[in-house]
């Protein structure tokens, strides 16, 4: 019995540890965390300290932190625990490759399980090249199929798409691998590079899920949600949606978006009310999704209601994203003083997208007033490779308001930074593999 206050302190420096945000803080907490550790207590208690330690050490980029709790590990013989070890070699992957191969070499054969192993093919996918990677996963001994997921992002991330789905493949027909909802999102989102294969890839996948009786996911309904949308084909998106058990913003942000991308304002507008009345909170996307349908419609009424909903009731503080949603949502309606209204007050620097829009709908609806403020705001900004649309509409709009002094001015601007603006252009992709659709799953 007087063990249990100990115990009790214990557990809560570990629940302390757990929220450590600052490594000050952790390292803290770890010391006195091993005061009150006795050699009678269970051995996860001090894996399970050293493992929330190195989270927030990793956290603050501090590798010469990171290098000194290491020798306390080695110090303690903590580093014979898989738990810790995989931690530490994860965290050398983010801040130091070269240290995390030097760790991994240095591992015992008895610690280094399958974990261990999924850990350093990660940090080799990352940050070397895929031979290597390939290399060190046809050595692991026993794979399972976290270490089949990593190798096959991996092919994906490095656009090799073709060798990816041949790898995907090798998964289904040569191993008794259960392919799980992680690989198949990673699938649906590597498709979305490749237009031509968006359709039957959602299809197979799709299929797949249900010939397979894969456990669905929030990332695997999200993922066929936004590759039945990106396809083109809301209905089976609709279909996705609707029996998704329990949909979470993800899905609801997801299907909002499909809807505005190809101009089903009104439902995507109807969804969101929905999402709402279904008191699933909305973010910062979903806000955006709303938005943007709100101007592709002209909803004006629609669109300030929302963006005062987000601030108000949901506290999103509003980013360029929204703020240039409704400059363009004012500005496309004619309403020009709201517009500038929403530039002079919003709390982040409007970018060249958004004078833009003003200084366009300015021209349109001829309004050289609020122009000639715009312009020379617009002007201060610093000169990029977008600039060029906007330089030609403040040439034009000089030019409107007969400066024609200011108007040569901009042009003798452009011409010293070589700004050309670009005209229409179409274009095909003519090197996409042609074997791809073969690829399928079946």
């Amino acid at each position: 019995m007087s063990l249990l206050p100990h115990h009790l302190a214990v557990v809560d420096l570990l629940s302390a540890l757990r929220g450590a945000a600052c490594p000050s803080s952790a390292l803290h907490l770890y010391s006195l965390f091993r005061l009150r550790l006795l050699p009678s207590d269970p051995s996860h208690f001090a894996w399970r300290a050293a493992v929330l330690t190195i989270k927030p050490l990793t956290a603050a980029n501090s590798l010469p932190l990171l290098s000194h709790f290491h020798g306390h590990l080695l110090r303690s013989n903590l580093i014979a625990y898989p738990q810790v070890v995989s931690s530490l070699l994860r965290s050398y992957s983010l801040l130091s490759p070269p240290a995390a191969r030097q760790l991994f070499d240095q591992i015992p054969a008895s610690t280094c399980n399958i974990y261990v192993l999924n850990v350093m093919l990660a940090s080799l996918c990352r940050s070397s090249d895929l031979d290597s990677a390939r290399a060190f996963f046809d050595g692991i001994p026993d794979k399972d199929v976290v270490s089949w997921s990593t190798m096959l992002a991996c092919y994906f991330s490095r656009g090799r798409l073709a060798d990816g789905l041949a790898f995907f493949r090798s998964v289904t027909f040569n191993t008794d691998i259960a392919v799980d909802d992680v690989m198949l999102t990673t699938l649906l989102t590597a498709s979305s590079t490749s237009a031509a294969l968006l359709p039957p890839f959602c299809r197979s996948i799709h299929g797949h899920t249900i010939r397979r009786a894969v456990p669905p996911s929030m990332h695997l309904g999200t993922a066929l949600i936004d590759c039945y949308t990106k396809a083109g084909r809301l209905d089976y998106a609709t279909r996705v949606f609707a029996l998704v058990p329990h949909r979470n913003v993800m899905h609801w942000t997801a299907m909002i978006c499909g809807m505005a991308s190809h101009l089903r304002n009104d439902e995507a507008v109807q969804l969101f009310e929905q999402m709402c009345q279904r008191r699933v909170q909305p973010n910062e996307m979903t806000f955006t999704a709303v938005l943007r349908a709100c101007v592709n419609a002209g909803l004006v009424e629609k669109g300030r209601e929302c963006f005062k909903l987000m601030v108000d009731r949901y506290s999103i503080e509003p980013n360029i994203h929204h703020y240039g949603c409704m400059v363009d949502l004012y500005a496309k309606a004619g309403l020009l003083e709201d517009a500038y209204e929403v530039i002079k007050t919003m709390k982040v620097e409007p970018n060249v997208i958004i004078w833009t829009s003003l200084l366009a709908a300015c021209k349109k609806f001829k309004n050289f007033e609020i122009a000639v403020e715009g312009t020379e705001k617009a002007l201060a900004l610093e000169v990029s490779d977008e600039s060029a649309g906007l330089y030609m509409l403040v040439s034009d709009l000089y030019a409107m308001g007969g400066r024609w002094d200011d108007m040569m001015k901009v042009r003798r601007l452009m011409d010293e930074h070589n700004l050309r603006k670009n005209r229409g252009l179409s274009y095909i992709k003519v090197d996409e593999p042609q074997d791809l659709s073969s690829a399928v799953i079946n």
